[in-house]
């Protein structure tokens, strides 16, 4: 058996975690300093039935046989409207391997998909009105020697571009909302 090239767990100790675990009932957090690895590594070698690897190799190719494509591409005359999704439902009876990638692949190597209408480019522009504020919380270092931070809260008046701003030691809810009082008086009118 191959084990995986950054395994931190041997089999002997995935075996011997998930015994620790079911029959002295250990912490996860006390497996995991035990064994020196992270608590997401001892749930999974918990969770699992078998303390092997599971395959990481390549992937097995897509079937396409022709009786498939025959079946994709009869289904989708008969329903035009009907999308790749639809289309390996309906056909997963007669062919269990059928999916929507594969179904994908024979409508787009016969023509049989619509190309999307591209979405026309606008430019998003924040909307500027009469009665609008944005309001900017920026923390910065404390000035002199001072530990932790400050925060300068900023309200600019978007049609005048006109700003108030205040240093704080906090940003809670109330400390915000007397700057926004403050900023509504010494600001321009908004009529």
């Amino acid at each position: 058996m191959k084990q995986h090239g950054s395994a931190t767990l041997t089999v002997a100790k995935r075996k011997q975690v998930k015994s620790l675990f079911e029959t002295q009932q250990l912490s996860i957090a006390g497996l995991s300093r035990r064994f020196q690895v992270h608590r997401d590594t001892i749930r999974k070698w918990i969770n699992r039935t078998s303390p092997i690897d599971k395959p990481s190799g390549e992937r097995k190719k897509r079937v396409i046989t022709p009786e498939y494509e025959c079946a994709v591409i009869e289904y989708r005359k008969q329903n035009p409207t009907h999308g790749a999704i639809r289309i390996a439902l309906a056909l997963q009876s007669r062919f269990p391997f059928a999916n929507r990638g594969t179904v994908a692949i024979i409508l787009k190597k016969h023509g049989l998909t619509k190309k999307g209408q591209p979405r026309p480019k606008t430019k998003w522009r924040i909307p500027v009105g009469r009665h609008r504020l944005q309001c900017d919380i920026q923390e910065l270092p404390a000035i002199k020697g001072n530990k932790g931070f400050e925060y300068k809260i900023s309200f600019i008046h978007l049609r005048t571009r006109w700003k108030y701003s205040e240093i704080h030691p906090d940003c809670q809810t109330e400390t915000v909302a007397a700057v926004y009082q403050r900023a509504l008086d010494s600001l321009p009118p908004f009529s």
